[in-house]
């Protein structure tokens, strides 16, 4: 009987590989899991893709120089530098991502009740009618520190606030 001698590939070691280098390894490959999951991820991808008629319209098309990275934002300009957008992250190719701005519109929150002193015993906020209110903090007790200090403490800084306070 004849043997037969295969030369081994690379892949076919038994060497300890990593978790992703196996994935990714099963992936390529031609197994009915493999062609169909690319199949799913390609009807994915075709569905997240913007409409044209929304593209500028809606949505502008931004490419960074120097990074593999497409914006598609709400605004027509670049992005500032330390702007932040809420987008979904799409991953193109081996390198390449694109980043789409979500829909949702961004609101601005206004404080119903601003701070107008901040202190280490006591915050004072004003009402919308524009009177001033205190608010006490939560003092983390120690054996050095007690409530009788945390009273002291927030007593100075009362008399310190009232003089923020004009005298009608």
């Amino acid at each position: 009987m004849e043997k037969r001698h295969f030369k081994k590939s690379p892949s076919d070691s038994h060497e300890p590989k990593a978790v992703g280098v196996v994935f990714d390894e099963m992936l390529r490959s031609d197994s009915r899991f493999a062609t169909a999951y690319r199949r799913y991820k390609e009807a994915v991808h075709d569905e997240a893709k913007v409409k044209p008629d929304l593209l500028f319209k809606e949505f502008f098309p931004n490419t960074e120089l120097g990074i593999e990275l497409k914006l598609i934002t709400r605004k027509p300009e670049r992005m500032a530098v330390d702007d932040s957008i809420n987008c979904m992250l799409i991953r193109d190719g081996d390198y390449h991502f694109t980043a789409v701005e979500n829909i949702l519109e961004k609101k601005v929150v206004e404080k119903r009740h601003p701070h107008v002193y901040l202190g280490k015993c006591i915050n004072v906020k004003r009402k919308d009618d524009g009177t001033l209110y205190p608010t006490f903090n939560h003092p983390r007790y120690t054996s050095c520190y007690t409530f009788r200090d945390f009273c002291l403490d927030a007593c100075t800084e009362l008399l310190k606030v009232s003089g923020l306070v004009e005298k009608k």
